[in-house]
């Protein structure tokens, strides 16, 4: 595992950049078809092409689901729709009780039984009156009777084309990606501890003397009690008095995908401000919360980590001051990531372009028209300030850029 940090490194990165805010209707072609390659290489997006494909193939299909939507709208609009709707919501809500019911019946001890086999009796005849009352409505309404029918000939056609089954499949795909990505997460995040220590912390220190050293911590998941102030890292020095509040030396934010750093800069900026009292750059509304009442940081906040009990107030914050000529909160602001390609939007977004790409039925690589269409979409999802104009922002001023940590893998 090595660090690259400084201008040369941040300049590398911005000049490796496919900027889809910038990019015309070509230059997005040729980025799409660079991208496909990578994302065909997860199960999930060929999972989710096959499904595309196989609906492409079908119209039939495409056209049945037209039907059924129009069928769910008269069904609703119909003198009987409303009270449907209510008796299906109190059967589901009946099954779920029927179901925990029969469960602690079988765990019972014998002296309680008789009364959960009560409670079972009773919802059981609320189930059956329910279900005569679902019947009766439904012989008094043709739209319902109509949306039925669909229904069944929607999923005997879904059945046969093998669409429930692929969609199974892919449901069972995201749950293992989604495991293995929370572990992947964590592994990251303590990398990035070890990574304050070793270049942060001796950065910050200088050459004060050992006694500070040994008053220094480094605090994780911080919120203080606020919202919106979930903070990775806290790089802080103890008080010389137990209960008087910390000094904040550094705050670093830690992203595993670079093109995530831009959100976490602007979340910080906003708490930053929070911090230290700038209410004309935060929504009270947004902060408050039963220990924040006013929406201000206008109180000392304890945060607890290993058995101890970390003190902060607005005075804690006093050392992060607003950059000079440029507006945002840079100095002791500090970045952990991976080097990656900058696309000025996020990672949530980029997985939301891969998602609709797999996905879309009517977008086609060689159709300038669905193309575009595409292109705009995504051009929409960008913020404001994305990741490349943050790196210019810690560029424009040389001994900031040292700041952002990039972690390559050995």
């Amino acid at each position: 595992m090595t660090v690259s940090r400084g201008t040369r490194e941040l300049k590398r990165l911005l000049q490796q950049a496919v900027d889809l805010r910038g990019l015309d209707l070509e230059g997005f072609r040729h980025w799409l078809t660079q991208q496909l390659p990578f994302w065909e290489s997860d199960p999930a997006f060929i999972q989710r092409a096959r499904i595309r494909d196989l609906r492409r193939a079908h119209p039939e299909l495409r056209a049945l689901e037209r039907m059924y939507r129009r069928a769910t709208a008269a069904d609703e609009a119909s003198p009987q729709g409303a009270r449907l709707l209510q008796v299906e919501e109190e059967l589901a809500r009946t099954g779920k009780a029927l179901a925990g019911l029969s469960a602690a019946l079988v765990r019972a001890e014998p002296a309680k039984q008789p009364d959960l086999r009560r409670k079972l009796d009773a919802f059981q005849d609320r189930q059956r009156e329910l279900q005569r009352e679902q019947a009766l409505l439904t012989r008094e309404s043709p739209p319902r009777q109509e949306l039925l029918r669909l229904r069944a000939e929607l999923q005997q056609l879904r059945s046969r084309l093998g669409l429930e089954r692929a969609e199974g499949d892919l449901a069972e795909l995201l749950l293992h990606q989604g495991q293995r990505s929370g572990h992947s997460g964590g592994s990251f995040e303590q990398q990035a501890l070890t990574l304050t220590w070793r270049f942060i912390v001796p950065e910050l220190l200088g050459r004060a003397r050992t006694a500070d050293a040994t008053r220094l911590r480094v605090l994780t998941g911080v919120g203080l009690g606020a919202a919106r102030t979930e903070l990775d890292q806290l790089l802080i020095r103890l008080p010389r008095r137990p209960e008087q509040p910390v000094e904040v030396l550094a705050l670093i934010e830690v992203k595993r995908n670079l093109n995530d750093l831009a959100h976490g800069f602007r979340r910080r900026q906003e708490n930053l401000a929070w911090f230290t009292g700038e209410s004309g750059h935060y929504d009270p509304s947004q902060y408050r919360t039963r220990y924040f009442r006013s929406g201000h940081f206008d109180r000392e906040a304890v945060h607890e980590q290993d058995g101890q009990r970390f003190v902060f107030a607005r005075g804690s914050f006093r050392l992060f001051r607003r950059e000079p000529g440029l507006g945002p909160f840079l100095r002791r602001l500090y970045f952990i990531t991976r080097p990656g390609t900058l696309s000025g939007v996020s990672a949530s977004a980029l997985a939301r372009i891969r998602h609709r790409v797999s996905t879309e039925e009517r977008w086609l690589l060689q159709d300038d028209d669905s193309l575009l269409e595409l292109l705009r979409w995504c051009q929409s999802l960008a913020e404001p300030l994305e990741t490349p104009d943050v790196l210019r922002l810690y560029c424009s001023v040389p001994e900031r850029s040292r700041q952002v940590l990039v972690v390559h893998r050995s």
